[in-house]
């Protein structure tokens, strides 16, 4: 069993809500999980205003999470990332005070771990400025002695293989020695499935081992699709890490799905059964409706991490897309009959509302172009074009990339296999 297996909240995106991260840590509880780490990207107090102290209503709710996280048994990590607003090393005693006394007004608040995330920043830079960060990371760990939790979570610039080069390596070497300092690693890129051997380049070059910040299911990168994928993207059971935290999703509840599977692999790698497990997940999420929900995922299998892992059990949409390359229009249609229902059924059955409210522009798109799929078969070209066009109805609330707050309705996706063969069989229409 890993040491520590959580959640980052590290994307990009609309932040959690207090009640969306109240839930999610009384959920890691549930499911045995045990470590926290408040990351986001758009809080302006965890990034461009780090040196700001947070208003007080905003620090009256981290001071409830990192109480109900001591109670749930979770390790609340609160993380300061002075890279994006850059921390002005010409000014250090100034700027590492200011970053001091944020610490301590959390820690007063009632948070005992902490983080330090330079992720994302330019890395020319960071290389000039390395004895700057050797110094700020020292000072840092200096500083949590008079806390509980002594150890800091680092988040550096060169967090994936993909990236490294002399000048990594080199940054690597400087952080090999300190004692407490837990360094967070992708793996062999950004957004990637698990590998031994990327573990192995870690410890090759930090003679530490890897705390894997696992970028699945997050869609940050891919803000107008969910994804509700089977767990299986690991090379290996054998465990050469210490910890694992998963990014998720924009959307919270539905996230669970995908952080359950996570949880039970951390607990028991050799005895995992990655199917069994995403069954039980779906059960947990909304046990009414597990059925419908297992029959529609297949749909959503899309992310970067499923795309990159190339040996796949559970494909997109994998009978559809069969049935219809072998030409078999009978069984493409009772496929898609058989998703329309499910989907019927869940909107009519399903308890979980706040799971409800996060799916329900993607499943009602994907009925839209299941139905349209049918009528193309059917060669009924107008009815299968009225209805695809219905699916650009179907839209999610987003920040808009690169901006901190502004926002976007998008018209989501969904089955990239159903795309191909509505788009295939609209063809014909133009001959």
């Amino acid at each position: 069993m890993l040491e520590k297996r959580g959640l980052i909240e590290g994307f990009y995106g609309i932040p959690r809500s207090f009640e969306e991260r109240m839930s999610m840590i009384g959920f890691l509880s549930d499911i045995d999980m045990n470590q926290y780490v408040y990351a986001p990207k758009d809080d302006p107090y965890h990034n461009v205003k780090w040196r700001e102290p947070y208003p007080d209503e905003k620090l009256a709710e981290i001071s409830e999470l990192a109480s109900l996280s001591k109670n749930k048994g979770v390790d609340f990590v609160w993380a300061i990332h002075p890279g994006q607003n850059l921390i002005d090393f010409n000014l250090y005693e100034e700027e590492i005070d200011k970053l001091f006394t944020k610490y301590d007004s959390l820690h007063k608040a009632g948070v005992t771990s902490f983080a330090l995330c330079m992720d994302d920043i330019d890395r020319d830079l960071a290389y000039e400025q390395r004895e700057f960060h050797l110094r700020l990371v020292k000072d840092i760990l200096k500083k949590l002695k008079s806390y509980e939790n002594e150890k800091l979570l680092f988040v550096h610039p060169w967090y994936n293989s993909a990236w490294i080069d002399e000048k990594g390596e080199e940054y690597f070497k400087l952080f090999r020695n300190l004692d407490n300092l837990e360094i967070m690693w992708t793996g062999y890129d950004v957004v990637v499935p698990i590998t031994k051997t990327s573990q192995e380049r870690f410890t090759e070059i930090s003679q530490k081992e890897a705390n894997i910040w696992f970028n699945w299911p997050v869609n940050d990168y891919l803000r107008d699709r969910i994804f509700m994928e089977i767990f299986e993207f690991y090379d290996s059971s054998e465990i050469n890490y210490k910890s694992i935290l998963t990014n998720p999703m924009n959307q919270a509840e539905l996230s669970k799905i995908s952080i359950y599977q996570i949880g039970e692999f951390a607990k028991d790698p050799a005895g995992f059964v990655p199917i069994e497990s995403f069954k039980r997940a779906l059960g947990y999420i909304d046990e009414k409706v597990a059925s419908e929900l297992f029959i529609i995922a297949d749909s959503f299998f899309a992310s970067g991490v499923y795309d990159r892992f190339e040996d796949k059990k559970y494909r997109e949409d994998y009978e559809i897309g069969l049935a219809y390359r072998q030409k078999d229009f009978e069984k493409v249609k009772s496929l898609i009959d058989k998703k329309l229902v499910a989907i019927d059924s869940y909107f009519k059955n399903r308890t979980n509302d706040k799971l409800y409210m996060e799916v329900k522009p993607f499943f009602t798109s994907l009925s839209y172009l299941l139905a349209a799929v049918k009528a193309a078969i059917d060669k009924d070209f107008k009815k299968a074009s009225s209805l695809y066009e219905k699916c650009g109805e179907c839209k999610v609330k987003i920040y808009k990339e690169f901006s901190l707050d502004t926002i976007e309705y998008r018209k989501v996706k969904t089955s990239r296999v159903l795309m191909k063969i509505y788009e295939e069989l609209m063809e014909e229409v133009e001959k």
